[in-house]
């Protein structure tokens, strides 16, 4: 069991972690054991292999997706690696659930969402930007 205090909130503040003054959680338990559509939707990227599209991308996204969780996105002409595994990102994109949620379900544009403000992006743009090519 891991357990962190008040003292650590900085270093937690993209972390799906709540910390509360004085408090000490379980950062084991704070995420649901039931996969949400997030999770499946990035399960199942890993699995996908090259992707044509990409051939020319090369680079690591890291999406910190408000209270669900982070994931590393590595792009090497067309192949796509996914981690949960915190490593160096050439981008590092977030934003809140329901926004991913309506991404990768195609009724929101990656783009629109970042020109908008509800999806933050910093780093690469050009790079986080090609991931909207995973979601064809």
């Amino acid at each position: 069991m891991r357990l962190v205090s008040a003292r650590a909130c900085w270093d937690l503040r993209h972390s799906t972690a709540r910390v509360t003054d004085g408090s000490l959680i379980d950062m084991n338990t704070t995420m649901s054991t039931k996969p949400t559509t997030i999770q499946r939707f990035f399960d199942e990227l890993s699995l996908r292999g090259q992707e044509p599209l990409l051939r020319r991308a090369t680079g690591t996204i890291e999406w910190n997706i408000e209270d669900v969780g982070r994931w590393w996105v590595r792009m090497n002409h067309g192949a796509v690696h996914v981690s949960q595994s915190p490593q160096s990102a050439d981008c590092v994109a977030s934003c809140d659930a329901a926004t991913f949620t309506g991404i990768i379900a195609g009724k929101e544009n990656l783009m629109a969402a970042a020109l908008r403000g509800v999806v933050h992006c910093s780093g690469n743009v050009g790079l986080g930007l090609s991931f909207q090519r995973l979601l064809h």
